[in-house]
């Protein structure tokens, strides 16, 4: 969906947007399993913990397969190393962001602001929205969200629906 090429060679962040190989993987695993504070403070057997990350992993990919099929899965790369991964996919009318997720140890460099910024001028360019969801217990996102201009939609006792317009 996103298309580098399309975009002015000045950017704030050197970011890097390539599309997911079968090789990266292990990147999401890992990266998945940094977004998952909750079940890293569990107290029980690293083993089983790492049995629920996975199983829960495999859980979020069925779903988006499911409600996403012709999802673009993407990597963010910063400098060379794969910092986030972007899941984009066309909806009613929309350009939606299905998820974006960086490295804790990646986070504050603008990485995901960068990412978003270049969805919003694709989107302009098209004539649509960007929509996404945050959890409500995400204060950084949302404080990063509305200082792109998104503003809420509508909301349910976890998340809140994003949208943008050109």
């Amino acid at each position: 969906m996103y298309n580098e090429a399309a975009t002015p060679a000045l950017t704030t962040v050197p970011l890097h947007i390539r599309p997911a190989e079968p090789a990266d993987q292990a990147f999401f695993a890992e990266l998945y399993r940094s977004t998952r504070d909750d079940l890293l403070a569990l107290l029980a057997d690293p083993r089983y913990i790492d049995g629920i990350i996975a199983m829960q992993q495999q859980a979020q990919v069925a779903a988006y397969r499911d409600s996403y099929p012709d999802a673009l899965y993407q990597v963010l790369e910063l400098d060379g190393i794969a910092a986030g991964r972007l899941v984009t996919a066309s909806v009613a009318g929309a350009l939606r962001v299905v998820d974006i997720a960086v490295l804790p140890a990646m986070r504050g460099r603008g990485v995901a602001g960068e990412a978003l910024r270049r969805l919003q001028r694709q989107a302009a360019q098209q004539g649509r929205d960007l929509t996404l969801a945050v959890r409500r217990d995400r204060a950084g996102a949302r404080r990063l969200y509305a200082a792109l201009g998104f503003v809420p939609e509508s909301e349910d006792a976890v998340n809140l629906q994003l949208r943008w317009r050109a």
